[in-house]
């Protein structure tokens, strides 16, 4: 079986791929991943980088492999706003429209695969598995966007970042509570979660003071109390 796009953590498991967050390869079988190889490349960027700009054909849809990017997006009056953050296993770039409507923009040296996007469309006609896998990752990219606009109209400051924190918990690969990384700048907390970099900082000490978290390092986080903040976070 060719295995180009596949990461050497992931390994066939009887005939088809142990690896349950990929979820483009759920249930596809050594001949379907053959067939899928042949749509697929392997792109680089390095931390600031722009993997392509708002507005730029939407030619490829990308699936992460190793490092952490923002999705962000511009307004007219040059207001940006964060649409997310996606890590390893994370796709970006599924649409039906001729243009992405966003930016992706690396926060961390970063590996993708890159597969053309007519020919991933006209694969899936072709494999039933994979048809329902992008149907499962179109879900949930929804699924997403409901909670955060949720918290956007429910959440109090400090509450948002709570809920950041929880995602970055169960989303971020190696965190764990007591070390997450915090590859992303205050002012991209900001962005993503509707408020100013003021408010941020005044959120982030409410929630050391209360004894809900840390930082041992300056983008390190550890989170103390992680019943407390996951009551907070609660979507």
């Amino acid at each position: 079986m060719s295995t180009i796009f596949i990461p050497k953590h992931i390994r066939p498991m009887h005939g088809r791929l142990a690896y349950n967050d990929c979820a483009l390869f759920h249930d596809m079988t050594n001949v379907e991943l053959d067939t899928l190889e042949s749509c697929a490349d392997q792109t680089k960027c390095n931390a600031g980088d722009y993997l392509f700009r708002q507005n730029a054909p939407s030619d490829h849809v990308y699936n992460v492999i190793s490092g952490t990017v923002a999705i962000e997006r511009v307004s007219n009056n040059g207001r940006r706003q964060v649409l997310g953050f996606l890590f390893p296993g994370d796709f970006l770039g599924i649409t039906n429209s001729a243009h992405y409507d966003y930016a992706v923009r690396s926060l961390t040296k970063t590996e993708l695969y890159k597969f053309n996007r007519k020919r991933l469309y006209t694969l899936a006609d072709e494999l039933p598995h994979l048809k329902t896998n992008i149907a499962e990752i179109s879900s949930r990219i929804f699924n997403r966007i409901l909670d955060q606009l949720y918290i956007l109209g429910q959440k109090k400051a400090h509450e948002r970042l709570c809920f950041l924190f929880m995602q970055l918990l169960e989303r971020l690969p190696g965190a764990r509570p007591d070390r997450v990384e915090l590859y992303m700048t205050r002012q991209d907390m900001a962005d993503y979660l509707g408020l100013t970099i003021e408010t941020v900082s005044r959120s982030l000490a409410k929630l050391k003071a209360d004894g809900l978290i840390a930082f041992p390092q300056l983008n390190v986080l550890q989170i103390l109390d992680i019943a407390k903040v996951s009551e907070l976070a609660d979507t």
